[in-house]
This record gives structure tokens, sequence and C-alpha cells, in this order.
């Protein structure tokens, strides 16, 4: 077992056996400092200098499959803690060490909830990035699996950690802008075009094998690589996602909402027309509940903001008496002839609250306190998932949120989960 200790072989082994029953939790971590994991260097990079800034955390190990990008990361964490953390290429080797308390997932989308899954069964606790899953299926065995072992998993949604929001959420419940019947959330910004490129050989210092996981063994291609793999079906979610899930997640924390009872959606590659990129660069989804919509808009083409909009990305809500617009920097209500409400809110910037959360409640066990727990991630992801699968299959579809399937639909079903690569296997939770 050279290339993979006890933990890591049981691990896989467990996985294709189709069950994590004997693996318990290592521990609870509640020392001082806490040793925290970090997959993957490109987001990973801004959730290691995170922890690694932390007085109560220390990062302990980078898994990166890219060797060059893994070492850089190390060096930055070294500079910022005094200590460089090893460097391993699969974070399955890191399960049994005792110094790892905690797993900071920023992989590609097709392995956040494995990751989780698997963190969870070896007693670690785990920082999983946005969209909490790459579908609906392995989103709730992720919660499972949390809830299983006990263990304490924050979901990336970071916006979460604005006070402002919080705030706004409170002025909705005492009827600011009266019953709520219409949110929006609208992600609007300009992406880059992804260029036709042709298979290659693996680079040097890649373990290209260990990128794809789960997924489907096919040669090496810069455009199912480094950020390009946001578009591609097989390893992302589309932008819905990557960036829309944090206006989403927004929309349906103030209300509190879940699962909808149906959804539809129309998309377009109308500023990518002839690129690689599969998913679509515009798009509009509707989730139905029951007296309200909850309306998604997507433009990745446009170079400016929509008028009397301060950001690229926000949310507005419609009540029957005026309507709350809120974006990162604050919120503003509007009443009836445009009279002005409350305003409230200061200018965002990415501070550590998120992740001190996470640290704090991996050593108080409550994950009660967690600002954004692993079914609250869930239930975004869902929504962007739901959205997909209506835009894939062309129809609207109802959804039975009980059972997480669509209604006598088994093709837009086959959207909800996946096939897993031969030892990539997800087990039963």
């Amino acid at each position: 077992m050279s290339a993979m200790n006890r933990r890591g072989f049981l691990g896989t082994t467990l996985v294709a056996a189709g069950t994590l029953a004997s693996a318990a939790p290592v521990k609870a971590a509640a020392n001082d400092t806490v040793g925290v994991a970090v997959l993957g260097a490109g987001r990973g990079a801004n959730l290691a200098a995170h922890f690694a800034a932390l007085p109560d955390s220390q990062v302990v190990a980078i898994c990166e499959v890219d060797a060059a990008r893994g070492q850089k990361l190390a060096e930055r964490v070294q500079s910022i803690s005094g200590k460089r953390p090893p460097v391993v290429t699969d974070f399955r080797t890191l399960l049994d060490q005792q110094d790892v308390d905690a797993l900071a997932v920023a992989t590609p989308d097709h392995w956040h909830a494995p990751a989780t899954i698997l963190g969870c069964a070896a007693g670690k606790d785990v920082y999983v990035e946005k969209p909490a899953s790459h579908n609906v299926a392995e989103g709730r065995m992720a919660v499972n699996a949390a809830r299983k072992f006990d263990r304490i998993v924050q979901h990336g949604t970071n916006l979460r950690a604005a006070p402002h929001y919080e705030e706004a959420w409170e002025l909705l419940r005492q009827g600011v802008i009266g019953k709520v019947l219409m949110v929006k959330a609208i992600n609007n910004q300009r992406r880059g075009r992804l260029a036709q490129r042709q298979d290659e050989a693996t680079p040097a210092g890649v373990d290209y094998n260990m990128w794809l996981g789960p997924a489907e063994k096919r040669a090496f291609n810069r455009n199912r690589f480094h950020s390009s793999w946001h578009w591609n079906w097989e390893y992302g979610t589309g932008d819905i996602g990557n960036d829309g899930v944090h206006q989403i997640d927004l929309g349906r924390w103030a209300l509190g909402l879940k699962a909808p009872k149906s959804v539809s959606a129309m998309g377009a590659k109308l500023g990518s027309k002839g690129d690689a990129q599969e998913t679509p660069d515009t798009m509009v989804v509707t989730w139905e509940y029951d007296d309200l919509l909850f309306v998604y808009e997507q433009r990745d083409f446009t170079p400016y903001r929509m008028q009397g909009h301060r950001l690229d990305n926000d949310n507005i809500f419609y009540g029957d008496q005026g309507y709350l617009m809120i974006d990162r920097d604050g919120y503003r209500v509007f009443h009836k002839g445009g009279e002005r409400g409350p305003v409230g809110g200061e200018k965002w910037v990415d501070s550590p609250r998120h992740f001190q959360n996470f640290i704090d409640c991996v050593k108080s066990r409550d994950r009660n306190e967690l600002i954004a727990d692993i079914e609250e991630g869930h239930y975004s992801a869902l929504l962007c998932h739901l959205g997909n699968a209506s835009f894939r299959t062309g129809r609207r579809l109802q959804f039975d949120g009980e059972a997480e399937r669509f209604v006598d639909d088994e093709e837009a079903n086959r959207y909800l989960a996946r096939d897993y690569r031969q030892g990539f296997e997800l087990p039963v939770i």
C-alpha cells in the first residue's frame, strides 16, 4: 500500500463495495487548532489563504492533481502561516491522518459530493464549495453522510456571511413590502469564449485520472481542465451552478424555500455561439411554489449592468406593497409610487466570517450554528440541477420534493443522478 495508506485504501474499497457502515468516525475535532486539508488549488487558493490566516486553524495539506499548482499554493500558505504543508494528488491518502480534522473541498463540481461523503465517513468535517453536488442524488447522499457520521459540513455560499442579508430578511418577515409573490435572482456578467481544442497528451506532473475521478475516462483536453470544466456537463453545472447558485441561495434562504412543485427553463448560447462550451450562457428558469414564482435570469454576454442595478448580480423581491433590491453591498426598499423605504448594508468584502464560523462549529460540534449547513447547500444546488434538467429536456417538469424525483418522466430523472466510473463508485448512505 505504498501509494495509499490504510484509510485511503479502506475508503476506496468501501465505495466499490457500496457501503460505509464500518467506516466509523475517527474523532470529533475539538482541539485548539483545527487542521484543514485543502482540495484543489484554483478556488482552493482563496480557501487556503483564509484558513491559514485564522488563529485557530492550520492548513496541514494541499491536494492538487497538478503538482506545479499545488506546490505554488503550498508556498503561498507558508508565506501566510510560516508553515509549508505537504502536497498530495489523491485526497484519499489523507483520510487516516490524525492531523487532518477537516477537508476544504474546492475541486471541480463532479468531485464535491464524493469528497464530502468520503470525508464524513472517515470522521472528517467538511467545508465544501458551491454547488454542493453535481446532481441531486449525490447531494442528498452528502446530507445523509453528514447526519449519519455526525459531521460538521459547511457549504461555500459565503455571501450569507454579510450581515445585511439577515437584516433584509427580517424586514421581509415584518411585511415591509407586503406579501412576496415573486423573487428574481440575477446573474449578469461577461464570460470569455472557450475555443475549440483537440485532445492532447496529459501534461507532465498532472494526474488526469484522479482529476476525472467518477467521470468517464477520456483523453486530456484543456477544455476539460482548469476552470474550463465549468462549461462541460460531465464535470460542471454551467454558470447557474457556478455563480448563479449564490443568488439562488439568497432568494431561497430569504423565504425558507426548499423543493419546488415544478420547473421550466429556456436557454441558449448567444455570446458563446460556435465555441466549445456545452452549457448555456443565457438562461431563464422559473421554479413554481404554492403561491410564489422564483425566477432566475442569466446573461453571460453582458459587459454592462442593468438600469437601476448597482452590481452585476443581485436579487429582487416583489411584494404586493413594494419591492426590495439586494446585492453584496446592501439593500434598498421601494414602496408604491416610488416612495423610498429602508436602506442598509455596506460594501462587501471577502471577510473571514464564513470560514471562522466553520472552524467555530467544528470545535463546538454544534451544526445548528453553521451559516450554511450542507442541507441548505443541497437545496440551493437542487434548484440549479432542476433548471438544467428542464433546459436539457426542453419542457416544464413536475417535481416530487419528498422523493426528489420528477413525476412520470424517466428521461428527466436521468439527469438527477449519474453513472460512476469503476473504482470511484458511491456508497449507499
